[in-house]
């Protein structure tokens, strides 16, 4: 028979070695705790043309609005590391990018320029319809020349020049065959 002494020895050691075993897991999540998450933050805006305004003024309100995006967002979270700022602009309904500002925390905090970390887009004042696109890449043809051309080689005769004034034919005369005085007869045997 077993005493009452070893009885109550099994629960009190189970229990002890749970307390111990909790206590233990709280005390090292209270003193390390769990690793932090750095990440990239992304930001866009859209910044519509004012009347009248023009491209590089456009230019340099995106460049500022940028500027305080990634101030603002490194500021307002520690874990930030590195900031993606994407500037597009809408000029009577045409949208695009005007500017990409990718910087680390490190590099802002060293030189907070925007115009140093930004990506421009080349294409965007044509897109947003500051610039007109000149299509014409052949010269205009000439004019046409006064005097008309030589004739060609051969036999055959040229057309007459137009004539000097205003009025033109309705319809050219019909051309000239030589004249036919005794043509051969030909007869079958």
């Amino acid at each position: 028979m077993k005493s009452l002494g070893q009885k109550q020895i099994i629960p009190v050691t189970i229990v002890t070695l749970l307390s111990l075993t909790s206590i233990n897991w709280l005390t090292i999540a209270a003193i390390a705790p769990q690793s932090a998450q750095a990440y990239t933050a992304q930001i866009e805006v859209s910044l519509t043309r004012q009347p009248e305004e023009s491209y590089e003024n456009l230019l340099r309100r995106a460049e500022a609005v940028a500027r305080a995006a990634a101030q603002r967002s490194l500021d307002g979270d520690i874990l930030v590391t590195e900031v993606a700022v994407t500037i597009t602009g809408q000029n009577g309904g045409a949208i695009a990018p005007i500017l990409l500002l990718e910087v680390s925390r490190s590099n802002w905090k060293r030189r907070p320029d925007p115009q140093l970390w930004a990506t421009y887009f080349p294409n965007t004042e044509l897109l947003l319809g500051f610039t007109e696109l000149n299509l014409e890449t052949e010269p205009p043809p000439a004019p046409p020349s006064p005097t008309p051309p030589p004739p060609a080689s051969g036999n055959t005769p040229s057309a007459p020049p137009p004539p000097a004034s205003g009025n033109t034919p309705s319809a050219p005369p019909p051309p000239e065959s030589p004249p036919q005085e005794n043509a051969p007869v030909f007869l079958d045997d």
